[in-house]
């Protein structure tokens, strides 16, 4: 537990002094702000597109839609600000950087996630939290105290799941033996599955999206659960327990790329 806190506090350290110096560049920040902002409007635009056409889709109105565009924006935001380092895992292994990490007393993943910080992601956690805040004034929504605990417990287990599904496509450059990230951009395109309704895709699409690339525990069955939609949205209480199984899959993967990794220097 010692060596955990110890890593938060430099992990702490290492993101204040990255924002001190990004921040030294207002102009860059908000010229990526600025794009974020754009980026997200022409998606609203597009979802807006649709809705003028047509008022519900699958039985799922613009907002609720909205509202699941804004859960997965919500994760991948925090996977760019917060977690960035998951992208590089392909370019450490292919560089020898690796490691550095390995020979450190601090857990090796832990070091993975933590050594990039990107200010885009900042800009598209505070966008999709508008977003979802925004949809959720605009729906009929029944909040008591334990669904505003659930909402949040769903917040941070969708960004667990998301960070881990990212980590976890990027150790397949363990056996590539490369810094070729194409397979998690692959898994990363799945996301935009998620950003609609679950039941508007094919049964294969579906059996993916739940079993084997959890994004509708990203955003469709917490949605679920928070819209009071129908018998399934129980479903949306499974997501901590899809967290806790992804955070089990993704170690078991890095440790056994570990196994594999052979240092270019040696």
């Amino acid at each position: 537990m010692t060596t955990i806190n110890k890593f938060i506090s430099l992990y702490i350290k290492l993101m204040i002094q990255q924002l001190k110096c990004m921040m030294a560049y207002k102009m860059d920040f908000l010229i990526m702000l600025a794009f974020t902002f754009f980026t997200q409007i022409s998606g609203l635009f597009f979802i807006y597109l649709i809705f003028s056409k047509i008022p519900y889709i699958d039985g799922w109105n613009m907002w609720e839609v909205i509202f699941m565009y804004g859960m997965i924006y919500f994760t991948e935001g925090v996977i760019n600000f917060l977690f960035e380092g998951t992208w590089l895992l392909g370019q450490y292994i292919h560089s020898g950087n690796l490691d550095r990490y390995i020979l450190r007393p601090l857990p090796i993943g832990m070091q993975v996630l933590a050594t990039k910080i990107n200010l885009d992601g900042f800009g598209k956690i505070l966008i999709s939290a508008c977003m979802m805040a925004k949809a959720l004034s605009m729906l009929e929504v029944n909040w008591n105290l334990a669904k505003a605990g659930m909402f949040i417990l769903f917040i941070l287990s969708a960004s667990i799941i998301r960070v881990c599904l990212n980590l976890s496509a990027n150790c397949t450059c363990f056996w590539l033996k490369s810094g070729n990230t194409s397979f998690a951009h692959l898994i990363h395109t799945f996301s935009e599955f998620g950003k609609y309704p679950l039941t508007i895709f094919q049964t294969g699409i579906q059996f993916v999206l739940i079993f084997i690339i959890p994004y509708a525990f990203i955003s469709f069955f917490p949605a679920l659960y928070i819209l009071d939609r129908g018998e399934y949205a129980v479903i949306g209480l499974l997501t901590p327990v899809v967290a806790l199984i992804t955070i089990c899959i993704t170690f078991v993967i890095f440790k056994l790329g570990l196994r594999v990794y052979d240092s270019p220097g040696n």
